[in-house]
């Protein structure tokens, strides 16, 4: 069964309580992501919970109720490096019931215009859940 350590974590504009989103960040990544996202962003970022993404085409939430766990999309671009001469991959966690809001946010980051030039991300989609831990 596919899975990956994801933080779960409140995002807001500094100055701005009340107001935050939900991200999911592959572990590896969480520090340099959140250092980025306070200090060039000037985001707040709280409550971060470690816990697994599981895929969904395994049916793993026939294993839990409702409570125990949030339903969250997994985005998977294969990028084409000119510099490199070679594709890469990118990999991003959002929520499920705003996951059509969110990747198009997201894909801002990337080209993905069919009038510019060079080779296009190729994207892959998988639902997926995310592990409630401690009762949380």
């Amino acid at each position: 069964m596919p899975s990956q350590k994801l933080v779960r974590c409140e995002v807001s504009r500094e100055g701005v309580p009340g107001q935050s989103t939900v991200r999911y960040v592959p572990m590896e990544i969480y520090g340099l992501w959140e250092y980025l996202m306070e200090s060039k962003h000037n985001f707040d970022v709280s409550e971060p919970q470690a816990s697994l993404w599981i895929d969904i085409e395994e049916s793993p939430e026939l294993a839990y109720s409702d409570e125990q766990y949030e339903k969250v999309t997994e985005l998977t671009l294969f990028i084409f490096s000119e510099r490199d001469g070679m594709f890469g991959k990118v990999s991003r966690y959002f929520p499920s019931e705003r996951y059509d809001e969110v990747k198009r946010i997201f894909l801002k980051h990337y080209r993905i215009d069919d009038n510019e030039p060079g080779l296009r991300p190729q994207m892959k989609e998988r639902p997926g859940i995310w592990i409630k831990r401690n009762g949380k």
